[in-house]
């Protein structure tokens, strides 16, 4: 009997989500546990408990369940994980410190948490420790993507091109997991020609990739390059969409801007604030008053007109197409106002 009610209630805490409805699940299932099952439960099953618990954010009942009898690397990683998602950074560190073992689950929870929180350099110094590591703990892909998106935070091109190269010998290099980062740092550094390299040897690109690479290009004001790989993609989403509308935009290229917006409209793509957003700016670059007045009737019609990043759009649309009475109009309709518009 006990098994089943251990499979049961494992599966249920499983199912459980975040916030209140998860934390009151996981606390009815803490009760049927203590109830009905010998003490102590199972370490499997507590484990399945404190992670429940720290996804519904009860950190605090987490780390009480923490002093199980017997807790095992899992448990431990699991806390740790939810430290880390709740960006407790000393507790975090402190727990990491007092781990009898660690594998690499354990330094990509730690190099998580540092970076999540913005501590791109503790990252990198969490990293080094994984390779001073005694035991045979080798890096995992997503090690490598999590470092690479760090060196990117930090703007580091040889800390960058050092990750690469280990990328490169762990045999990581052909993955879009690790070549995605990859790409996109090496663009936000303006290293286009390296990441262009990085994006040809990629095997199976993705949209994503194809979206990265599409980034990077217009970032470097390489608008015929990103057209050529806009205009190949088989396989394009609403974020390849707006990614060319803003990059066409913000390199001057408000007419054709408009005329990817149409395609846009055509295809029926899902249009989204952003989309409209640059399309609002391009309107008003070109004064545009006529086709700016369509895309705001547009905006009205997807319930995107209240959306405080439209608004401001629409109002700085109409300001500069020189139409004061319909962006005080706008102004004055609009339900919440950015802090940057009073």
């Amino acid at each position: 009997m006990t098994r089943p009610l251990c499979n049961h209630y494992a599966a249920l805490l499983s199912s459980t989500a975040g916030g209140r409805s998860g934390a009151q699940l996981a606390s009815v299932v803490h009760c049927l546990i203590l109830r009905t099952l010998p003490h102590p439960p199972p370490v499997h099953l507590l484990n399945h408990l404190l992670i429940a618990y720290g996804k519904a954010g009860r950190h605090a009942r987490a780390r009480r369940l923490f002093a199980m009898p017997h807790p095992n690397l899992f448990t431990y990683n699991a806390l740790l994980t939810r430290l880390a998602h709740a960006r407790l950074l000393d507790d975090m560190d402190a727990l990491f410190a007092s781990m009898p073992e660690r594998d690499v689950v354990s330094y990509n929870a730690l190099i998580a948490g540092f970076s999540g929180a913005g501590s791109h350099t503790r990252a990198a110094g969490a990293y080094r420790a994984l390779l001073r590591e005694d035991t045979a703990i080798r890096p995992s892909r997503i090690t490598m993507s999590a470092m690479v998106m760090a060196a990117s935070a930090l703007g580091d091109r040889a800390l960058g091109r050092q990750f690469h190269c280990q990328i490169l010998r762990l045999g990581f290099g052909a993955y879009a997991f690790v070549g995605s980062p990859l790409v996109d740092m090496y663009a936000k550094m303006g290293l286009i020609g390296d990441a262009k390299r990085v994006f040809d040897e990629l095997e199976g690109k993705n949209v994503v990739m194809y979206n990265t690479m599409i980034t990077g290009l217009l970032r470097c004001k390489m608008v015929q390059e990103a057209r050529r790989l806009f205009e190949v993609m088989t396989d394009r989403d609403s974020i390849t969409w707006t990614t060319m509308v803003t990059g066409l935009t913000q390199n001057g290229l408000e007419s054709e801007a408009l005329e990817v917006f149409r395609r846009m409209r055509v295809q029926g793509i899902a249009i989204d604030q952003y989309t409209f957003g640059s399309t609002l700016t391009a309107c008003g670059a070109l004064s545009a008053l006529e086709q700016g007045k369509q895309i705001h009737t547009y905006t009205i019609r997807t319930c995107y007109d209240d959306n405080v990043f439209v608004g401001s759009a629409l109002v700085d649309m109409y300001s500069k197409c020189r139409s004061i009475r319909l962006a005080e109009t706008v102004f004055r309709r609009m339900t919440f106002r950015n802090h940057l518009m009073d």
